[in-house]
């Protein structure tokens, strides 16, 4: 991704949902910005625990810690980006910092990177998510051709986290899953979606988003790669979080396998 970094602050913030905060944040550096990147990610920068200003030089001695957020909003005219914080899930920098964020304070922003989804060509999609890629997906909704069947699975843990997606043709469908238990549940409901575009014998597989914990995105990799034929190169995941290891941790994992 971009290697440059921009100092901004919080503009605003409020809990959306029970396990959402939006901060809205906003700089001077916005200015060259690319307004077009609704859904893409960010590295936001935090100051560490007891300071008030971030160090935004990669290569300190003590860098800042770094995590990965998905653009929710870009203002037109400000610049402003919309970001949602996952809270009351998990302990962290990041959740902690987004818990108390107050107009003024101060973090970095390095980006925008890449979307794992770049091909909008397809006839029909498959989107899996939940809360941590939520506004990926809802950037990808705005993307996605209007002719294509598109079909969005989003685990949220609560009814409250249902949250208002923007705009988008009426005939593209997006299922909230509720359930405590998207092990079980999220699976089944992917295992139906597939089954479902099997069964209308159009010849075409969907191409398949997902942005997940870990060992749901290998699960139906594997499911959708061995029971429904749907090809590696049809298939964008990413790992968004791992259950039991912290988001270093899970960096660090993702750095091994890639040098495998």
């Amino acid at each position: 991704m971009s290697k440059k970094i921009r100092r901004a602050q919080v503009i605003s913030s409020k809990q959306i949902s029970p396990h959402l905060m939006r901060v809205v944040v906003g700089s001077d550096e916005f200015a060259d910005f690319p307004i077009d990147q609704q859904g893409a990610y960010v590295k936001v920068l935090f100051p560490h625990e007891g300071k008030t200003e971030v160090e935004l030089n990669l290569k300190a001695d003590n860098p800042a810690p770094m995590r990965s957020y998905t653009i929710r909003n870009i203002d037109p005219h400000s610049g402003a980006i919309t970001l949602d914080f996952v809270i009351n899930q998990h302990r962290g920098i990041a959740t902690n910092w987004a818990k108390q964020a107050k107009i003024g304070d101060n973090l970095g922003i390095a980006g925008p990177g890449p979307r794992k989804l770049s091909d909008f060509s397809q006839s029909e999609y498959l989107l899996i998510g939940d809360l941590t890629s939520v506004n990926a997906i809802n950037g990808y909704l705005q993307k996605l051709p209007a002719s294509a069947s598109v079909n969005a699975i989003i685990h949220v843990p609560d009814e409250g986290d249902i949250i208002e997606l923007d705009t988008v043709p009426s005939h593209y469908q997006v299922n909230w899953l509720v359930s405590e238990q998207p092990q079980v549940d999220l699976i089944n409901a992917v295992i139906t979606q597939l089954t479902a575009s099997n069964s209308r014998s159009t010849g075409n597989k969907p191409v398949i988003f997902m942005a997940l914990e870990s060992s749901l995105i290998r699960e139906i990799n594997t499911i959708a790669r061995s029971q429904f034929a749907i090809a590696r190169e049809n298939i964008a995941c990413s790992a968004y979080w791992k259950q039991g290891i912290t988001a270093d941790g899970l960096k660090v994992e993702k750095q091994h396998q890639s040098n495998a």
